[in-house]
């Protein structure tokens, strides 16, 4: 049963090798019959000058479309201005007065700005030359008083010193037995040169109950005579007119 089918594939397999051998041999034949041909005639010309080369032919660009045309601008016609207003002689002259007198009021308006400025700089240098003075005068009065305080101390010591040394001249010159020997005290009045002589008798200011004590005390005074008063004539205005507190027997 495999048999006829081989038979068959080998009949075909001859057929196709007898076609390729055929068209082989075919190909070798007309091959070789076209190499046989005799190669054709070249003809050449001869020319006594050369030909003008050719025109080169314009180059044609394409045409490109033309851009597009712009819009076109409003264009804004300004508004004319105003003509101005003819000015006559009389309003030119007009104008030029109230020119002219706002600038004199401008003037006379700074004129008393520095006026009034002058003003105040010398109203302040005056009240700062005014402050200086009575600166001046308190430290004068504040050093007088201090001087004053300090002359009264000198001179109130002064007068303790020698109201001390005349008190101790008339007890020196008293007859003490005539006072007893109680506390009695005694006030007199008298009146002092600058020599220490007395200018009228004493006066008796207050007694102490006895005459007797009493006239002793006064007639010491009297004995004591030129008192002890102080050399400086300032100190001795507190002299002039002394008042004495007497205790014979202390």
């Amino acid at each position: 049963m495999i048999a006829p089918a081989a038979n068959h594939y080998r009949f075909h397999s001859s057929v196709l090798a007898v076609l390729v051998h055929a068209a082989f041999f075919a190909l070798l034949i007309f091959g070789i019959t076209w190499q046989a041909k005799e190669p054709a005639g070249v003809v050449v010309d001869l020319w006594s000058s050369l030909p003008a080369p050719p025109e080169a032919k314009p180059v044609i660009k394409p045409v490109e479309p033309p851009p597009p045309a712009p819009e076109p601008v409003k264009k804004v016609t300004p508004k004319p201005a105003p003509p101005a207003p003819v000015k006559t002689p009389d309003i030119a002259l007009k104008e030029k007065r109230v020119q002219e007198e706002k600038r004199k009021q401008e003037l006379a308006h700074q004129e008393k700005l520095k006026q009034e400025q002058q003003k105040q700089d010398q109203l302040k240098q005056e009240q700062a030359r005014l402050a200086e003075v009575a600166r001046q005068e308190k430290a004068r009065d504040e050093q007088a008083k201090r001087e004053q305080v300090q002359q009264n101390a000198a001179l109130q010591s002064i007068k303790n010193d020698y109201t001390g040394r005349i008190e101790s001249k008339i007890r020196g010159k008293l007859n003490k037995s005539l006072c007893g020997d109680g506390k009695p005290q005694l006030e007199f009045d008298i009146a002092l040169l600058p020599t220490g002589q007395l200018r009228g008798n004493p006066i008796l200011r207050k007694g102490s109950g006895l005459a007797a004590c009493d006239k002793a005390v006064e007639n010491a005074i009297l004995q004591s005579e030129p008192l002890p008063v102080p050399p400086q004539p300032e100190a001795f205005s507190f002299f002039r007119e002394l008042h004495l507190k007497f205790k014979p027997n202390e």
